[in-house]
């Protein structure tokens, strides 16, 4: 692991890699790829994806977001409402190898940022307790309440900030996928003047909604890229902190 530090030497991002000594990493973060895949193609064949979704705000390629969020007139916070995707996002949420690497995103972050972690967890228990119908993506494994699964083919963003997530949050990012990490793919930190390899099955942590952020194109014939993401967005946070209002 690499921590960023800025000038007074506080951690402002961290590239946590892979958890050491553990010979079943690869093959978790490879089995999520492949399940990421087949229900995009899936979802392509059967309409589930439209081809005009393809193209968007952050990029060229297929995602989808779950969980609990608040905000674009919402008048509660409330779980994503997915509609005919929602067997996808019920599929991704109930897999084993997904939610490990959930769980090692949200490990990393209370390690990396624990008094961030411990105003996330003071916020989100009492948004829970408020309205214990909201559904956490995964209970008892990670704080973050929502993520997004960037399906691809070739994820890779725009240069661009999360503005919508707690200003001083953190972002946990999961490179998926079969490339070649040394030509293509790099996390991208446009404020820092950094661009950083990126391989699949590597965890970063960055403040989305402040640093922007991109990546580079991946290269080569048959090349896949996905990202798992994690995220908060900070409507819940001023919802709970204006007294459960507006």
């Amino acid at each position: 692991p690499h921590a960023l530090l800025d000038n007074l030497g506080r951690i402002c991002a961290v590239l946590a890699g892979r958890p050491a000594l553990d010979p079943n990493w690869d093959i978790a973060t490879v089995q999520a790829g492949e399940l990421m895949t087949e229900l995009r193609k899936a979802g392509q064949e059967d309409g589930t994806f439209r081809s005009d979704e393809e193209a968007h705000r952050c990029g060229h390629f297929f995602n989808l977001a779950c969980g609990v969020s608040y905000g674009g007139g919402q008048k509660l916070p409330g779980n994503l409402v997915l509609g005919r995707k929602q067997a996808i996002a019920d599929a991704l949420l109930a897999d084993t190898n997904i939610r490990r690497i959930a769980g090692f995103q949200s490990s990393c972050f209370s390690f990396y940022f624990p008094k961030v972690y411990q105003h996330y967890w003071t916020h989100l228990g009492l948004l829970y307790g408020r309205l214990p119908t909201l559904r956490a993506n995964f209970p008892n494994i990670s704080i973050y309440p929502a993520c997004t699964f960037n399906l691809g083919p070739t994820t890779a963003t725009h240069d661009h900030n999360d503005s919508a997530n707690v200003a001083s949050g953190i972002c946990a990012i999961t490179a998926l996928g079969n490339f070649d990490h040394k030509l293509g793919g790099h996390l991208i930190l446009f404020d820092l003047g950094l661009v950083i390899t990126f391989p699949a099955g590597s965890t970063v942590l960055i403040p989305s909604a402040l640093f922007r952020h991109g990546n580079t194109p991946i290269v080569g014939d048959g090349a896949i890229r996905m990202s798992f993401t994690q995220y908060c967005s900070g409507g819940l946070f001023r919802w709970v902190q204006y007294g459960f209002r507006t």
